[in-house]
């Protein structure tokens, strides 16, 4: 774990190589990302774990959160998806196959979601997930 404090900040160009490099070995979905979109987990200057939202012409959705391997299970997903919830519209999507992580922090499964969401979901079965095994859920403010 650092030594220093974790801040939770905007991403600026400088982060993105290392946002997809972690997204990537993560199996996140690393399609259109763009700095504007993202906030850091840093600890002295170093990229910790990191979260965007991606605005759709319909709804707003949490995606691409990650965090460092060797720092996971520290809270940092959690302080990042709470900045993020913070930073969001009253209303947030996310697709997700741990469902309790973001059941903790508020979010509820539907079964009715955006169709653009649908994209997402077809992009969890290309990692031999079932149905059964990838969820849609809201959080509303």
């Amino acid at each position: 774990m650092p030594n220093n404090p974790i801040q939770i900040v905007l991403a600026n160009e400088s982060d993105m190589l290392v946002i997809q490099q972690v997204a990537k070995q993560l199996d996140l979905d690393c399609k259109a990302l763009s700095a504007d979109q993202f906030l850091v987990a840093k600890s002295d200057n170093r990229i910790l774990g990191f979260g965007r939202i991606r605005r759709y012409a319909d709804c707003s959705e949490i995606a691409t959160v990650g965090v460092v391997p060797e720092v996971q299970q520290k809270g940092i997903g959690t302080l990042l998806v709470k900045a993020l919830i913070a930073k969001g519209p009253a209303e947030l999507f996310v697709t997700c196959v741990v469902p309790d992580f973001f059941n903790k922090l508020g979010f509820k499964l539907v079964k009715q979601y955006p169709a653009v969401l649908q994209k997402k979901v077809d992009f969890c079965k290309e990692y031999d997930f079932t149905d059964e095994q990838i969820f849609v859920m809201k959080f509303t403010k």
